[in-house]
């Protein structure tokens, strides 16, 4: 374990080192400066800027129903590789380190697909598919199937997650940026660690596949509201 985590602490570093080849363009300065009003004014401050806005009210709210059922997809993999498959740490890092891949590959795809269909079809679309690859990772029996479905659900995550990122930092005025970005933060995840404990139970009380089929067929009906929202029109950037 020492090992590990020396490996994954030295992954940080080539990431901190691979920011310095970003280059951004400069953004004109913002003339309509928020004051410093202490913490609790500065999340009613973000709140009340998602609320008015209809794409980033709508993407808040469904993000934070699919993170409340998509947090433990994790865990229910390693669960269901190691419980219901009978395999060691080995298999489940092999695993993991194929979804890894998938990661990637939704990262460095994202901006051609944006470009070509806009925000609001790239991120609906991303987000069915992961409902139908989680649905289907509890009824794989084998780990090349299960790490294949592990990679197309991490690589449609970071579509989708990127996809959010961009979208409210696009269209949030610079001073209030930080604000919004904590507001959002905390909607999307206030909920999810008790999705996480609520999957991981429900699991080792009624099996993986069946609790992996309703949780995934829940984060795809989550697309198929967002068809019914702004976020369906949604092309900025």
């Amino acid at each position: 374990p020492a090992d590990a985590v020396a490996v994954d602490a030295a992954s940080y570093a080539v990431s901190a080192g691979c920011l310095l080849f970003v280059r951004v363009r400069e953004r004109a300065a913002d003339d309509r400066p928020v004051k410093d009003t202490g913490l609790w004014q500065d999340l009613r401050t973000g709140l009340s800027y998602l609320v008015r806005h209809p794409v980033l009210r709508s993407l808040a709210g469904l993000l934070a129903v699919f993170s409340f059922l998509s947090l433990g997809v994790t865990d229910l993999v390693i669960y269901h590789l190691k419980h219901d498959l009978g395999h060691d740490d080995g298999t489940v890092g092999t695993v993991m380190a194929v979804g890894a891949v998938g990661t990637i590959a939704g990262a460095l795809l994202v901006a051609r697909v944006r470009r070509r269909l806009g925000f609001g079809p790239t991120w609906i679309v991303s987000t069915a598919v992961c409902g139908l690859a989680f649905a289907g990772l509890g009824r794989a029996h084998t780990v090349p199937a299960v790490a294949v479905l592990t990679a197309v659900y991490l690589a449609c995550l970071g579509m989708a997650g990127i996809c959010s990122m961009s979208l409210r930092q696009e269209i949030t005025p610079e001073p209030l940026l930080g604000r919004v970005t904590s507001a959002y933060w905390t909607l999307q995840y206030s909920v999810a660690p008790v999705g996480a404990a609520v999957l991981t139970w429900a699991a080792e009380q009624y099996g993986t596949a069946r609790v992996a089929a309703v949780a995934g067929a829940c984060c795809t009906l989550v697309a198929a509201v967002g068809l019914c929202t702004p976020v369906r029109g949604a092309r900025h950037g």
